[in-house]
């Protein structure tokens, strides 16, 4: 086992408030998330979870992924085979995509639960500690860790700025193994 640099869609995300009440644990991500495309929070005592919206991810999720990859894939043979795994994938209910996902028949389309997803590895929760549950759609490695706070800041960041669809940023960069 090994870790892997990956890039996926948020399903959920577990963010430990660290002791703060629901509202600022809220007003700290919302600079880099939005709220709009996930559920209603459920609280703990320790935990904020936040669920990516069904129709969300029946309605984008599949376009969001077949973007990105025509990106990363450009001028390779590699986008023949993800053409098939997209074909099948479009038009699916939530739970179809889930189920599909934790088969993992396709490469890029794999579900991985309890990501760590903290300040530090991928910039998505503004210093709070956070993990996801992730549909992986592209994933390199193995690596050794060093330091890539710079580095999946300005991927993030980037993906963001050039994308239209909403769900957008439950976008993760993230090490995963």
């Amino acid at each position: 086992m090994g870790q892997y640099l990956s890039f996926g869609i948020a399903k959920s995300i577990i963010i430990d408030k660290e002791g703060y009440p629901k509202e600022k644990v809220l007003k700290k991500i919302e600079k880099s998330i939005d709220l709009n495309i996930f559920n209603q929070p459920e609280e703990t005592e320790k935990y904020l979870i936040l669920d990516l919206k069904e129709d969300i991810m029946e309605k984008y999720a599949i376009k969001f992924i077949e973007e990105q990859l025509e990106i990363a894939e450009e001028n390779t043979e590699e986008k023949i085979s993800n053409n098939a795994c997209i074909k099948e994938l479009e038009n699916k209910k939530y739970a179809e995509l889930m189920e599909i996902a934790e088969q993992k028949k396709y490469l890029n389309f794999q579900f991985l639960e309890g990501c760590i997803v903290t300040n530090d590895v991928s910039y998505l929760t503004d210093g709070l500690t956070a993990f996801a549950d992730i549909i992986i759609f592209l994933s390199d490695g193995k690596i050794i860790i060093e330091c890539y706070n710079a580095i999946f800041r300005y991927i993030r960041n980037q993906i963001i700025k050039n994308s239209a669809n909403p769900i957008k940023t439950a976008m993760v960069v993230s090490i995963t193994g």
